[in-house]
């Protein structure tokens, strides 16, 4: 049997800046690489991108503290449109989820600053913690447990 670790986790945004500085400000990520995949390189490769010719992608890599990476992808042809509501039963990625020191003061300042939560922080019942679920400046769920 092989034993794998988790490498990194790719989100296509609408917004590569705004994205960064989502997970940057609220979650201490740092960006660590930027590049940009030409036409040439997404055109190479029709059944990953599956992208019209003439299409490129700006990536940047941001990484936690503990080395957690996440590549944020911005095709040159992204729909500005938010990503469409999670459904919990619907078959692929759902949501990633952080633990972070203080659920509380980290709730109460993203919602100061409009952060969309589905719930606030609530008692889990099978740890001796709190979790909660929001959204990123995309749509995409975030859940958050201390």
């Amino acid at each position: 049997m092989t034993t794998a670790n988790l490498v990194h986790i790719g989100i296509t945004v609408t917004d590569l800046e705004r994205a960064a500085d989502f997970y940057i400000k609220y979650f201490g990520f740092k960006k660590t690489q930027g590049r940009r995949f030409d036409e040439d390189f997404i055109g190479a490769q029709p059944a990953l991108y599956r992208q019209p010719a003439g299409v490129y992608a700006d990536m940047q890599t941001i990484a936690g503290e503990d080395g957690t990476e996440i590549e944020l992808f911005r095709f040159s042809n992204t729909n500005t449109e938010p990503a469409g509501p999670a459904e919990w039963p619907r078959t692929g990625y759902h949501h990633i989820s952080f633990k972070v020191p203080d659920l509380q003061a980290l709730y109460e300042t993203m919602s100061a600053d409009g952060v969309e939560f589905f719930l606030p922080p609530a008692k889990a019942d099978d740890f001796d913690g709190h979790w909660l679920f929001l959204k990123d400046p995309d749509g995409n769920m975030i859940e958050l447990w201390d």
